[in-house]
């Protein structure tokens, strides 16, 4: 390839997701911080309704969503790599990665498995719990909508609640990101509607013990091997009374970022530790950030969460993360490029014939 030649950059955004808003202020950050001498972008816009649209590479993302060209076959677009920074469910969660697949176009993160394993809370927590050692995830209890609708198992499922895990707990979709729809529990009375309320974001939903906490975490730029970079723990910190919900997060501005967090070294060292194991474990390729919990009275650490496509806005904590760890957002930018082209090469090369 020669060294004039731009590489067709395809940066999805938007989606069928609650995550839809933080998907485009991701982007617009990409488009920002993007190498033009090395890509050049082109534009895929999903509409809440699952219609694809195109623009300009300049145009406003928000006006491409709204008006934009309509686009009925990804291919007619000519790209060369996909970077799709979708947040959320049909993006996250290894329905998009199967389309690429099946296209045969090269795509920047993870694959099918790793992005369906991580994006469901309940699957992974037993995924995680069954590595040697276990991987520590706090305890928990799956909630189906199916047991709801039926009284005599809504009731088991309560009292299970109430004897394992106690109040105040936590209920959430088990395929969401961003924190929406989840709500923090205090007593057995509040239980019915929040249940009621995550079941509306997805049928799966999992309640977790709630824990007096710190909220840790670790960006993961890399596919694995022994040079994939893990950065130092950063933690987020909320106003006294308020947890990291999805007003805090992106509308209030109330959390702040610490980086590094101020951890004893040998928790660091732990938490690097599981952090890569769980990246790997999972299959994870490019990008992830791992959030963790670690308790305020112990000091133990639980993984919280993997997450294959973090968020990317401008205050996002992934790559204020990899930027502490000596990788700018320009070259961030550019390095999961080039692991995903890499990752292709990897795939194309397998033997399909006996």
């Amino acid at each position: 390839m020669s060294a004039q030649h731009r590489i067709r950059l395809l940066l999805v955004f938007g989606g069928r997701s609650s995550e839809h808003e933080v998907s485009l202020r991701s982007t617009a950050s990409v488009l920002a911080a993007l190498d033009r001498d090395r890509f050049a972008p082109i534009l895929l816009g999903i509409r809440r309704d699952g219609r694809w649209c195109t623009g300009p590479a300049d145009a406003p993302l928000a006006e491409i969503i709204a008006g934009g060209e309509p686009v009925d076959d990804l291919r007619s677009l000519g790209a060369e790599l996909v970077l799709p920074v979708l947040h959320g469910p049909y993006g996250e969660d290894g329905t998009f990665q199967g389309l690429l697949e099946v296209l045969g176009l090269p795509y920047v993160g993870s694959g099918v498995l790793a992005s369906a394993l991580c994006m469901d809370k309940a699957v992974v927590k037993r995924f995680l719990a069954a590595q040697e050692p276990a991987i520590p995830v706090v305890p928990w209890v799956e909630v189906h909508s199916s047991d709801l609708a039926d009284p005599d198992r809504a009731a088991a499922k309560v009292r299970t609640i109430r004897e394992r895990l106690g109040f105040p707990c936590f209920v959430k979709p088990a395929n969401q990101g961003s924190s929406i729809g989840i709500s923090k529990v205090d007593d057995a009375d509040a239980l019915s509607a929040a249940l009621e309320l995550a079941t509306r974001y997805d049928p799966k939903v999992i309640v977790e013990r709630g824990l007096r906490c710190r909220e840790i975490e670790l960006a993961i730029y890399g596919d694995g091997g022994a040079a994939t970079v893990v950065s130092a723990p950063g933690e987020i910190r909320v106003p006294s009374g308020a947890w990291y919900d999805y007003e805090t997060k992106y509308i209030s501005d109330a959390a702040t970022l610490h980086i590094p967090a101020e951890l004893p070294p040998q928790l660091c060292d732990e938490l690097r530790d599981l952090a890569l194991r769980a990246f790997r474990a999972t299959g994870c390729q490019g990008l992830a950030r791992v959030d963790f919990f670690v308790d305020e009275e112990t000091g133990d650490p639980y993984l919280n969460e993997v997450n294959t496509m973090p968020g990317f806005t401008s205050i996002s904590m992934y790559p204020k993360l990899m930027e502490h760890a000596g990788v700018p957002y320009t070259a961030l930018v550019t390095g999961l490029c080039e692991l995903g082209l890499a990752a292709h090469r990897r795939r194309r090369a397998l033997r399909i014939e006996r």
